[in-house]
């Protein structure tokens, strides 16, 4: 539906104004009745186009208009002006004249996504036949006509804020019956029909009932086959009220439950009309039910009366230690989660800033001289390649990217790691592993994210034993009732001896970016990563801390009886080279000899350097390979990326691969990552080598005449996109919608398809099963702030790219996605 169509349409007058007054929209029917065009009136200040015509009246007129406008923006709410004149200038035949006009006018908010009002739209009624009537009430009466239409507003006023006195004091009403504890309900007519009913009455018969507009017979069928219709149709045929006590009721509050007894006191009040009919029963009571069960169990027990109070009162006060406890935790719980859903939505849009930032630095570097300018460039995009890990921490603590799972131990896990934890504490620390390897029992989660889980708290102990002290890791098998959950878990405790936390720091342990380090010297996201992966794996995580004693983590993780497996494995084959040459240059003696095999393993011929100088020394004696694959950090006279440049000025035509042991962004913060070089992390299998080296050789060597379908609703990433598409020679077409995309496909066909993954209405993920169906051939893209497992969890068949991305990432995605074309394809392989 065409909602500014109808807005234009419209015969009403209606107009729209900012928070400045300052007109931002009119349709034809306010031009026409104030005669003025929207050219005219449009960035135009309301009270500098109609000023009012100077009078007494007219200036208290402007005055209750400014006012009833500058309401809304300030409640909220809307508001109305049952009348008022304003002057409204003409042309005349000796020139321009103030001719008086009679509005009713509505004001309406209009809310930004933040709930804030950001507009005021007015619909105005003109009833300026009135001022006929005041015109002959004037020559009637002798009076002035200005003194009747002041009078005559000032009772339009008075009755305009009578009754929102009586709005406010309907809606106080109404707030107080839906709110109060005693359950209260209105029965009209003879028939006794629901017209009302509080929460409390709700309650007391099931949620699930639709009473609202059924008769009681209908509504509450056990009630009436229980006498209560019959006490009903005396009260209402007598006039006279009936008041029960300690009266029980069996009721049915769920469907196909068993009925439950209540006990109620109540008051059924006939309602009578002015002429002393009775119209409606007025129902109101509580429910006694506690109270009497309480009162049998005294009764039931006098005899031991200081027992019974004994038992009872320490009954209470567990129960309510449970109750308060269980409350906090789901008060943490919804804070955590709401957090998390706060997270995980400006993690995703953080991640489209991320990749405008990222692709405007791509396409200045080439119009950029060389000099300090060149390191700024390469200062931003380092930082863009931080704020992209920090997105993925923040997405692991919004749970967003769902899990790759395997079955595995996590004791015999916990055992294999000792060391690693131990160095971990450093010196002047011990850790005891308190490990039951005989239970045997498996758990179902990503075993990489458990090890991380394991390794933050460790860390954290240490931060919180800087002078020494002791870290207990225990794994237990217990029954979930400890955790209040089913079945079996397994508990993991980390407890350590350190300085403990305040209980208002234990508040807000998992909150993302919360710390108790010095600036600088933590993100606040390593409990929230925690946080993220345990109840991702269906767990819980529980701490308790007390200042100067220490503080113990335990996670309760869901068991399974399923056998050991590894990671799912990629289905994808393992792409294989075409006897190209690869120049790998390597340090260490084992990693190289490694890399040499997998790579003559995968159809590459190999030629090998131990350091950048002797890889440059090669090139310059001749050797040119189609891929250069150098570790980033080695020794030597000359650096690494130093022989990067080299190839890349001298040797265009070979492509580049660069890996490392260490972080991502460990690399960007001391400066030794390149975000324009695409990167492998070490350790890699024979897989993850076969596919990126393919894609390097083939990103580098992508045909100009590659035809691309570019769909992505956001304005900026999809011109930024295209402008590097271009820039690397492809035809490109581009679309903001799945419904687009395949009319631009039906129109001319495609050798790959470039979509982001989260569309309005037809996802990415959609629009690739679509398109292929209609183009079985068409390779695809898929880009998303998400990574590849979350998109292959959703079905996605494709090579993925990751917000923020590079010139370079970006065309070994394309590269990936068209590596297993035949040579007799569009694509030369």
């Amino acid at each position: 539906m065409d909602y500014l169509d109808i807005f234009e349409r419209s015969p009403n007058p209606y107009m729209v104004l900012d928070r400045g007054l300052r007109y931002v929209a009119v349709n034809r029917a306010y031009e026409s009745v104030v005669g003025r065009t929207r050219d005219v009136l449009l960035g135009v200040g309301l009270f500098e186009a109609f000023p009012g015509d100077g009078t007494r009246l007219g200036e208290t007129n402007v005055a209750l208009l400014r006012q009833s406008i500058e309401r809304v923006f300030a409640t909220g709410e809307r508001d109305v002006l049952s009348l008022i004149r304003y002057a409204i200038e003409r042309p005349g035949e000796a020139g321009p004249v103030m001719e008086d006009r009679y509005w009713s006018a509505t004001h309406t908010p209009l809310f930004d996504s933040a709930g804030r009002v950001v507009h005021v739209l007015q619909h105005t009624t003109d009833v300026t036949h009135l001022q006929r009537l005041n015109q002959a009430l004037a020559r009637a009466t002798g009076a002035s006509q200005e003194q009747i239409e002041f009078g005559m507003f000032e009772r339009a006023r008075k009755v305009q804020e009578h009754n929102r006195a009586l709005e406010h004091r309907i809606s106080d009403l109404e707030t107080l019956f839906a709110q109060a504890p005693g359950f209260m309900a209105y029965l009209s007519g003879p028939e006794h029909r629901f017209t009302l009913a509080n929460r409390a009455y709700e309650t007391l018969v099931g949620r699930d009932r639709d009473l609202i507009g059924r008769v009681l017979e209908e509504a509450l069928p056990e009630a009436a086959g229980q006498g209560f219709v019959a006490l009903l149709d005396e009260v209402y045929r007598s006039g006279r009220p009936y008041v029960g006590q300690a009266v029980p009721l069996r009721l049915q509050r769920e469907p196909g439950a068993e009925p439950e007894e209540v006990v109620l006191d109540f008051v059924y009040q006939p309602v009578k009309d002015a002429a002393g009919k009775v119209v409606g029963i007025f129902v109101q009571g509580n429910d006694m039910t506690a109270q009497v069960a309480a009162q049998a169990e005294v009764e039931l027990f006098h005899n031991n009366l200081a027992e019974l109070v004994e038992q009872r009162t320490q009954a209470l006060k567990v129960s309510e230690e449970e109750r308060l406890a269980a409350q906090a935790a789901l008060h943490q719980s919804q804070k955590l989660e709401a957090i998390g859903q706060l997270t995980g939505g400006v993690a995703h849009d953080f991640n489209n800033l991320l990749q405008v930032i990222g692709a405007n630095l791509e396409l200045l570097e080439g119009q950029v001289p060389e000099g300090g300018a060149n390191q700024r460039l390469a200062s931003a995009r380092n930082a863009v390649q931080r704020g992209a890990q920090l997105v993925s921490q923040l997405m692991a603590f919004a749970r967003r990217d769902p899990l790759n799972v395997a079955v595995f131990d996590p004791a015999r896990t916990l055992a294999t790691l000792a060391d690693m934890l131990e160095r971990t504490l450093g010196e002047g620390r011990d850790i005891a592993l308190e490990l039951d390897l005989d239970c045997e029992t498996r758990i179902r989660t990503n075993p990489q994210q458990f090890e991380t889980a394991i390794l933050n708290m460790v860390i954290n102990a240490r931060h919180a034993m800087p002078h020494g002290g002791k870290v207990r890791i225990e794994c237990r098998c217990v029954d979930g009732a400890e955790a209040g959950q089913d079945g079996e878990r397994v508990r993991i405790t980390i407890a350590d001896t350190g300085m403990g936390m305040a209980p208002e720091v234990v508040e807000h342990i998992f909150e993302p970016f919360f710390t108790t380090k010095p600036q600088g010297e933590g993100t606040g996201l390593g409990l929230a990563a925690v946080y993220g992966f345990v109840q991702q794996s269906g767990g819980e995580i529980r701490v308790d801390s007390v200042p100067g004693k220490g503080s113990r983590f335990t996670l309760y993780l869901p068991t399974t009886d399923q056998p050991d497996e590894v990671l799912v494995a990629e289905a994808d084959t393992i792409p294989r080279g075409r006897n190209e040459i690869v120049l790998l240059v390597e340090d260490d003696e084992g990693v190289r000899r490694t890399g040499v095999d997998m790579l003559l393993d995968l159809g590459y011929d190999v030629v090998q350097a131990s350091h950048a100088a002797m890889g440059r020394a090669l090139l310059d004696e001749g050797l040119r390979p189609a891929l250069l694959f150098s570790d980033v950090v080695m020794p030597g006279p000359m650096h690494s990326f130093e022989l990067v440049a080299h190839v890349q000025s001298e040797l265009p035509a070979t492509a580049v691969l660069m890996t490392s042991g260490y972080a991502q962004a460990s690399l960007a913060r001391s400066g030794a990552a390149r975000p324009d070089v695409p990167m492998l992390a070490k350790p890699y299998t024979r897989a993850d080598l076969g596919r990126h080296v393919r894609a390097a050789i083939d990103g580098h060597r992508l045909p100009p005449s590659l035809r691309v379908l570019l769909v992505e609703d956001n304005d900026d990433d999809r011109l930024l996109t295209s402008e590097l598409l271009e820039a690397c020679g492809m035809d490109v077409a581009h679309a903001d919608s799945a419904e687009e995309a395949l009319r631009k496909l039906a129109e001319s066909p495609r050798d790959v398809l470039l979509t982001d993954v989260e569309l309005p209405g037809c996802d990415g993920i959609e629009l690739a099963r679509r398109a292929r169906a209609r183009q079985p051939g068409l390779r695809v893209v898929f880009v998303t702030g998400h990574d590849e497992e979350a998109v292959r969890e959703r079905g996605g068949v494709g090579a993925t790219l990751s917000k923020p991305f590079s010139r370079a990432q970006l065309t070994s995605a394309i590269a990936l996605a068209t590596q297993s074309l035949e040579a007799t394809s569009s694509l030369p392989g």
